[in-house]
């Protein structure tokens, strides 16, 4: 999937907070690609269709990351980001998991399957805990 956007810092420095929480450990990367993967193949990805962006599919793997109370992914400073090449100094993290992909994949599913409240909470990497709309 390829996203393009002209003259628009903001995606840039999205660009570069993905690349450093994909940083941290290599299953980060993996869940993200396998949620990619199998959203595509049935067919509820895609903005323009009228469903979840990848951008958005890949943010929802990393708040569940943050959330989840075994895996504790660090949330990263978004203030750092200005859309360089390099990841800053400051967001160079690494984050141990002793899951495997396969349990990261079935742990995503059941979070937004049974604790994620949708209709209430609302995703959000920049704050890395679970909220609720009226927050």
């Amino acid at each position: 999937d390829v996203e393009l956007s002209f003259q628009n810092v903001e995606m840039l420095c999205k660009t570069q907070l993905l690349r450093a929480y994909t940083a941290m450990h290599p299953l980060v990367r993996g869940l993200v690609v396998l949620v990619k993967c199998w959203a595509e193949a049935a067919g509820v990805s895609g903005a323009r269709r009228g469903h979840l962006s990848s951008y958005s599919l890949t943010l929802m793997v990393i708040y569940f990351l943050q959330v989840d109370l075994k895996l504790h992914l660090p949330c990263l400073d978004t203030s750092l980001f200005k859309g360089h090449e390099s990841i800053p100094a400051q967001a160079k993290m690494s984050w141990h998991c002793a899951g495997s992909l396969y349990q990261l994949l079935c742990g995503f599913f059941q979070f937004y399957r049974q604790e994620f409240e949708w209709g209430s909470e609302v995703v959000s990497v920049r704050n890395g805990c679970r909220l609720h709309a009226s927050s």
